[in-house]
C-alpha cells in the first residue's frame, strides 16, 4: 500500500504490491496451466469418455517440442488476459484540492468535497454519502480500511466510524414488493436479472438510474436492499 503526494498536492491510495503480483503470478500460472495440459492430453485422449477429447488428441499429435512451446504460450497469453482484468478491477483513490477521484475498471468518478456528507466502509465496500442521504459513490475494494480512512480523515472527509447512519433503513426488496413505484420495481427487476447473469456493468447503470429516481441500493448475499433518500424531506 501506498499513500504518497505529488507536486500537485495530490494524495494517491493505492496498491502497488498486489498489482505486481498480480502481472507475475497470472501468467506464471497460466504458463504452467499450459505445460499441464500438454502434458496430460494423451491420457485424457485415450480415456473412453471426456470432454473436448478432439483438441487433447490434436495436442498430443502435434509434434514436440512445438506443442509444449504453444501450449505454454498460450497459457501464458491467458495468464496476462487475467493480469490486466485483475489489476484494471483495483479501486484507486486520488485526493486533490477539492476533491475525491475513485478509479476502478476503467470508470472514473470524481466527487466535490462539499458534496460529501460522510465516508465510510460497508463490508467491503467504500461509500460516499452526499446530502440528502443519498449515496455520490459505492465501490469494491481491498485496499486497507485504516489506511484509507487515515487519507480521507488527513484529507478532511467527514469519517463515519459507526459505519452506514441509514442501515436500518434498508429493506429486502422482493419481486411483490408494493411500496415501490412501478418504474423502480420494474429497474430492479431488471437489475436482479442482471445480478443473477453476473452482468455487473449492466447492475451498476441500473443503481444509478434508481438513485436518479431516489432510491440507494445495497447488495448483499445476492440479495437487492434498497430505502429512499431523504430528498424531499429536504
Amino acid at each position: 500500500m501506498s499513500a504518497s503526494e505529488s507536486s500537485f498536492d495530490e494524495t494517491v491510495i493505492d496498491d502497488p504490491g498486489a498489482r505486481a503480483l498480480f502481472w507475475v503470478l497470472f501468467p506464471v500460472l497460466g504458463a504452467g496451466l499450459g505445460w499441464v495440459v500438454q502434458w496430460a492430453a494423451g491420457w485424457v485422449a485415450d480415456l473412453p469418455v471426456a470432454p473436448l477429447q478432439g483438441v487433447f488428441r490434436a495436442i498430443d499429435e502435434a509434434p514436440d517440442p512445438q506443442a509444449a512451446l504453444v501450449a505454454v504460450g498460450a497459457g501464458l497469453v491467458v495468464g496476462l488476459v487475467v493480469a490486466v482484468l485483475a489489476v484494471a478491477d483495483m479501486l484507486v483513490i486520488r485526493f486533490a484540492v477539492g476533491e475525491v477521484t475513485l478509479t476502478r475498471g476503467g470508470k472514473k468518478q470524481s466527487v466535490s468535497r462539499g458534496d460529501v456528507t460522510g465516508v465510510f466502509f460497508d463490508r467491503n465496500e467504500l461509500v460516499l454519502l452526499g446530502r440528502s442521504s443519498t449515496e455520490l459513490a459505492r465501490e469494491k475494494t481491498d485496499l486497507s480500511k485504516q489506511k484509507v480512512e487515515a487519507a480521507f480523515t488527513g484529507a478532511g472527509y467527514p469519517w463515519l466510524a459507526g459505519g452506514d447512519p441509514h442501515r436500518d433503513e434498508f429493506r429486502i426488496w422482493t419481486r411483490i414488493d408494493d411500496d415501490l413505484p412501478g418504474v423502480a420495481h420494474g429497474l430492479l427487476i431488471d437489475r436482479a436479472a442482471a445480478l443473477e447473469k453476473g452482468k455487473a456493468d449492466e447492475a451498476a447503470v441500473l443503481r444509478e438510474q434508481l438513485l436518479k429516481l431516489g432510491f440507494v441500493v445495497r447488495d448483499e448475499k445476492k440479495k437487492q436492499y434498497w430505502r429512499r433518500d431523504q430528498r424531499e424531506l429536504a
